[in-house]
């Protein structure tokens, strides 16, 4: 029987603008509950998207990671100060790591306003590859 999503996150944290903010988000996942059955995916997702704020966006108050875990799911958002994109817009999935996003997720988007959010979830409670519609993007 599925559970629900957690309502508030289970890990929140800032990281500075670093080289070193990818692994600090991992490890920051794995000591805050994180599935070990989810580890190896969700891990290699949230590297690609803070070294994707830290490469493009160049935040300079720090890259915000929150992520809302249970048993077999995992919902990641990472925010930055950074003017955002349209994931839709042709050549989004020039870079490697939103290919990968795209393809190791159940559904993902991305919120552009004051700052630029993209989140993804990886979802095993009803099925191992259930995948949601298109990226979604909000403004």
């Amino acid at each position: 029987m599925p559970t629900t999503a957690p309502t508030r996150p289970t890990v929140s944290l800032v990281l500075p603008a670093t080289p070193a903010a990818p692994a600090a988000a991992r490890r920051a996942l794995v000591g805050g509950g994180l599935d070990p059955d989810l580890e190896h995916t969700v891990s290699l997702l949230v590297s690609e998207l803070v070294t994707n704020a830290f490469t493009h966006a160049r935040p300079l108050r720090g890259i915000a990671v929150q992520a809302f875990l249970n048993r077999d799911y995992a919902r990641v958002e990472v925010r930055d100060t950074g003017q955002g994109f349209e994931p839709q817009a042709a050549g989004f999935r020039a870079g490697l790591g939103l290919r990968l996003v795209d393809k190791l997720t159940r559904t993902w988007g991305v919120e552009n306003g004051h700052y630029t959010c993209v989140w993804f979830e990886v979802d095993r409670r009803s099925g191992r590859f259930v995948r949601a519609e298109e990226p979604v993007a909000t403004t």
